[in-house]
């Protein structure tokens, strides 16, 4: 029996928060949380809290990594359920009363041929429309019920994320990829702008708001960091925290505090005022796996009821919609795992194992790839008594060899020191964009 030194929960358990991608705080003074969900992609949902962390209401019904839930003038909610690739409107007692896939007679396209393509935000303006990020078709556009495209912008922006409504009838976007805040005019014009493409300025913005004041605030989410910017482009306020978190969201209250989205960091929801302190924290976290004292199940000899090795997570959160587990069966002297992708994003096959600051372990594996359009490797992510990575970008993880194309097996090693705070590793066999990857005899050792 493998030695677990923490067990994990049960998966997608009701209300437990694991990935909060969007909030909002609501007139009665209760918080709309959007929630993606869990790495091996359960969990997903749309929860509202009281301000004593109680859960009043809660929709999960066949969601998949859920990016936003909005509340509507009608009392319903508007949510986008991304990877389905679809909107919702639901009722306060949970009935679908919209579903974007009944459009185009039942195939989910709109008026112009489109479907929706990993749709991250979606907004009810005056006239009852929405206004939808639609993200992978790399424009905004505004719908209405029936899925007739009625203003689209899709020009100079890659994979936006958030497309915030002004009141002079602009459209303030967060064009993530191309690192810039945009507002656009309904002409599609440019009239305002922020960051020059450059990571050093923004590094794939996630949010932006405008402000009573006139400011933008703007979550620029792989530097760490909430900035308040001048019309002039002058940061005027920032936001931090000491240990790292992915910041995907703020949301402006009424009391002049912000709402934060805390995801890779600790998995979170905070509330800061203007000095920098958190005045209100809902975190109710239950990690969904195990941690076990060594690598277990290296040689991928055991293999569960699902058909994965077993004591192994497959993480598909990150996915959009794809990939999967595979064996290479005419491997001898038993099949050996692999990872398949078709598309865009990132796919994990990974292990928890408890690690100690200031220790160097090794890690070594022989991988071999199949037409990888992107970069398949073995990585490790540490992270810390809370569940957050103690890395800012996926980049910076300790790695083997970034493989690429079609390499025959090949044996590959790398050591990595255990970084101070770092309580658990995840040890990854990872595949970035379409291709297959396999692995076998996985050793994982302190030095």
């Amino acid at each position: 029996m493998p030695d677990i030194i923490s067990p994990g929960t049960k998966r997608g358990i009701p209300g437990n928060i694991e990935m909060p991608l969007a909030i909002e705080r609501l007139p009665n003074g209760n918080t709309l949380i959007a929630d993606a969900g869990d790495e091996a992609g359960f969990g997903s949902e749309i929860i509202e809290i009281d301000m004593v962390g109680n859960i009043v209401w809660s929709y999960n019904e066949g969601l998949r990594f859920a990016h936003s839930g909005r509340r509507l003038k009608n009392g319903n909610t508007l949510i986008t359920d991304t990877t389905n690739n679809r909107l919702l409107e639901v009722t306060s007692d949970k009935r679908i009363v919209l579903n974007s896939d009944e459009w185009g007679d039942g195939t989910g396209k709109l008026s112009d041929g489109s479907h929706l393509h990993y749709p991250n935000e979606a907004f009810e303006l005056e006239d009852g429309t929405f206004l939808v990020t639609d993200r992978n078709n790399d424009r905004c556009i505004q719908v209405d019920r029936e899925g007739n495209v009625l203003w689209s912008f899709d020009k100079e922006v890659q994979h936006p994320h958030n497309a915030n409504p002004l009141q002079n009838g602009n459209i303030l976007i967060s064009d993530s990829d191309g690192n810039r805040i945009l507002e656009i005019n309904r002409n599609k014009e440019i009239v305002w702008s922020y960051g020059d493409g450059n990571i050093e300025t923004l590094w794939w913005p996630r949010s932006a708001i405008r402000l009573e004041n006139g400011n933008t605030m703007i979550t620029d989410s792989k530097n760490h960091r909430i900035i308040e910017v001048s019309p002039e482009g002058e940061i005027v306020w920032k936001f931090q925290t000491e240990h790292i978190d992915k910041f995907y969201i703020t949301h402006a209250t009424k009391d002049d505090t912000f709402l934060i989205a805390c995801t890779d960091g600790h998995h979170q929801v905070i509330e800061v005022d203007r000095a920098g302190n958190i005045v209100w924290l809902f975190r109710n976290y239950r990690r969904p796996f195990p941690i076990y004292s060594r690598l277990t199940n290296g040689f991928f000899k055991e293999i569960d009821e699902d058909g994965l090795p077993k004591h192994w997570i497959l993480a598909t959160r990150l996915s959009e919609g794809g990939g999967k587990l595979i064996w290479d069966k005419e491997n001898k002297p038993r099949p050996c795992p692999g990872l398949e992708f078709d598309r865009s994003g990132a796919l994990f096959l990974q292990q928890a194992i408890k690690v100690k600051a200031g220790e160097v372990y090794k890690v070594a594996a022989e991988i071999k790839t199949i037409d990888v359009k992107g970069s398949a490797a073995v990585h490790i992510d540490f992270f810390d008594a809370y569940g957050g990575s103690l890395y800012h970008v996926i980049t910076e993880m300790p790695s083997g060899t970034l493989f690429t194309g079609t390499n025959d097996w090949t044996l590959d090693s790398f050591e990595a020191k255990v970084p101070d705070r770092s309580t658990y590793a995840e040890l990854r066999l990872f595949l970035n964009d379409k291709g297959k990857v396999f692995i076998r005899n996985l050793m994982f050792h302190k030095v």
